[in-house]
């Protein structure tokens, strides 16, 4: 059996869990959200993409889209949740 497989659309990163699912990570463009979700279980989680604010010395305003940030903490959180998940995925329906 081969360890490689298709990766759903719209993953970025996966993480096998102990049980053989996967947690699964996906950028959600329109409501700014990385979500982490396990294949195996029914746990999932968003991570919202921080603004770093504020107004330059000459007296602009500038807002910067930190989605880097949520995909670093849904990346901690789907390791975490993997190490210790020991949910099965559901076999492939026909």
């Amino acid at each position: 059996m081969s360890s490689e497989t298709a990766w759903p659309a719209g993953v970025i990163a996966r993480y096998l869990t102990v049980g053989g699912a996967t947690v699964d990570l996906t950028e959600d463009h329109e409501v700014n959200r990385t979500e982490a979700a396990c294949t195996g279980c029914p746990t999932r989680k968003g991570f919202g993409w921080t603004y770093q604010s504020g107004t330059h010395v000459d007296g602009t305003y500038h807002e910067e889209e930190r989605s880097d940030l949520a995909a670093q903490k849904a990346r901690e959180w789907a390791q975490s949740h993997a190490e210790k998940c020991r949910a099965m995925p559901k076999p492939n329906q026909t």
